[in-house]
C-alpha cells in the first residue's frame, strides 16, 4: 500500500478562484463591499459613499487578517463590517442585520468563483484511487458558503472532512486546523500531503504540522517568506499526480533506510 494515505487542499487559490475581475487582495474584496455597502443603506443607515466605504475596508482587513492568522482575534464577515461601520463613526446595527449583510456580502464574492483549471478532475481522481482527502480554508467566509461553491462545482463529495478557519478560529500557519483534519481522516501527518498556493499559510503551516506540502503557485499575489521551503513545486494541478508519486517514492526510501 501507498505509503501517502491522504491529500488535504487549500481552497482559495488551489481549487477555486474567488479574485474575479480583480487581480490583487484585497480588492478582490470589492463586489462583497459593494453588495454590503447597498444592503445596509437599504436598511436605513446613514452610511459615506461607496468608495469612502471601500477604502476603509481595504484599510482594515490586512491588519484584521494578519490579528487572525497570528492567533489574536478571529475574522468573521460581521465582525469586519462592523469594524468598518465604527471606523466611520455609524452606529452599529443589530446582529441580525450585520449577518444578512455578510450574507449579501459573500453571495456577491461567491458570484465571481470558478474552478481553477483541471481542479475537478484532479479532485476525482485523487478520490478514486482511495486517497483520503481533507480541506483547509483560511477564510473569513461560512463554510455553509464554501460548501455550496464546493457544490456547485461539483466538488463537494470529493472530501472526507472539511475546515473553515472562520467557523472555529483556527487559523492557518498555526498547526491547530491541520492536527484538526488529520485527526478527522485518522492519519499520520507523516502520511499526509498538504497542497496550497499561501507559502506563508500553507506551506509554513502544513511542515509545522509535519506534512509533506506541495506549493500550487496559480498566481503572483504572494511572496514567499522565509521558512517557506515546500517538498515540490507545481504550476498546474495535472503536474500533482507525478509529484505525489515522486514524494512516495521518497517517502517509502525513507522508511526502509530507517529499518
Amino acid at each position: 500500500m501507498d505509503l501517502i494515505e491522504a491529500i488535504v487542499f487549500d481552497l482559495g487559490g488551489t481549487l477555486i478562484e474567488y479574485a474575479g475581475e480583480h487581480e490583487s487582495w484585497p480588492e478582490l474584496e470589492a463586489p462583497g463591499l459593494l453588495a454590503a455597502h447597498n444592503f445596509l443603506h437599504g436598511q436605513g443607515l446613514q452610511l459615506p459613499d461607496i468608495e469612502r466605504f471601500t477604502l476603509v475596508g481595504y484599510d482594515l482587513l490586512p491588519r484584521r487578517w494578519r490579528l487572525a492568522t497570528s492567533g489574536k482575534k478571529n475574522l468573521t464577515v460581521p465582525s469586519l463590517l462592523g469594524d468598518i461601520l465604527e471606523n466611520l463613526d455609524v452606529e452599529i446595527p443589530s446582529d441580525l442585520v450585520l449577518s444578512q449583510a455578510a450574507k449579501n456580502y459573500e453571495l456577491a464574492v461567491c458570484r465571481g468563483a470558478k474552478p481553477i483549471p483541471n481542479s475537478q478532475a484532479v479532485l476525482s481522481t485523487l478520490r478514486n484511487n482511495g486517497y483520503k482527502m481533507g480541506l483547509i480554508s483560511n477564510t473569513m467566509f461560512t463554510g455553509e458558503s464554501h460548501e455550496a461553491d464546493l457544490k456547485r462545482f461539483g466538488m463537494d463529495s470529493c472530501f472526507d472532512s472539511t475546515l473553515f478557519s472562520a467557523d472555529l478560529n483556527e487559523w492557518k500557519p498555526s498547526v491547530a486546523p491541520f492536527r484538526r483534519i488529520l485527526r478527522d481522516l485518522d492519519v499520520d501527518p507523516g502520511r499526509a500531503v498538504f497542497i496550497g498556493d499561501d507559502p506563508a499559510a500553507d506551506v509554513i503551516g502544513g511542515k509545522k504540522a509535519g506534512m509533506k506540502v506541495i506549493h500550487f503557485v496559480s498566481s503572483n499575489r504572494f511572496s514567499s517568506p522565509d521558512g517557506a521551503s515546500p517538498d515540490a513545486t507545481i504550476h498546474n494541478l495535472l503536474e500533482l499526480k507525478e509529484e505525489l508519486r515522486r514524494l512516495d517514492n521518497s517517502n517509502r526510501h525513507d522508511t526502509l533506510g530507517s529499518t
